[in-house]
């Protein structure tokens, strides 16, 4: 896991997503957001920058000093994006996410949650958090307004756990 370290590019690539369907968002957030690495051909995706996020998703994410956004084409409207903020939301410094209007919370959740801790366990809450300081961030499993979300919340600014 590469955190602070992100590698989304436009173009050939290692981890291609050629088809950016609601079904491979949660992959994409995966490769993106805790493997640090993703490619998105030019037809996947276009840069739209903060401002190109629906209002609901910019009230959630508050006001970041840098932030690369990414319109996916796929059904819907659906967004990866990066966020750096020097005064921290929660002490998250760097903040990853996919957020999308018809990805399915319950299988998204699940394929997170058996990343990040193994196993899937059963459910009480709509919002899901699994913290790994150890791995140095929060991921998470919201919905904000009509959009579901996958989010990495980092715990430090820029350091992977092998720098530690």
């Amino acid at each position: 896991m590469l955190a602070g370290l992100f590698a989304i590019t436009m173009g050939a690539s290692a981890v291609p997503f050629a088809d950016v369907g609601a079904a491979e968002l949660p992959s994409l957030f995966v490769a993106a957001c805790l493997d640090g690495q993703a490619t998105l051909s030019p037809g996947e995706a276009s840069v739209v920058g903060f401002d190109g996020l629906p209002r609901e998703l910019q009230q959630r994410l508050g006001k970041p000093d840098s932030a690369q956004v990414w319109r996916l084409s796929s059904g819907g409207r659906a967004f990866l994006y990066i966020l750096d903020y020097q005064t921290a939301p929660k002490g998250s410094p760097r903040i990853c996410g996919v957020a999308s209007d018809e990805m399915n919370y319950t299988s998204a959740a699940d394929l997170v949650e058996k990343r990040v801790i193994g196993a899937v366990y059963p459910r009480t809450t709509r919002s899901i958090e699994w913290s790994d300081p150890n791995g140095g961030y929060n991921a998470l499993a919201t919905t904000a307004g009509s959009f579901k979300v996958l989010q990495i919340n980092w715990l430090s600014d820029g350091e992977s756990p092998d720098q530690r």
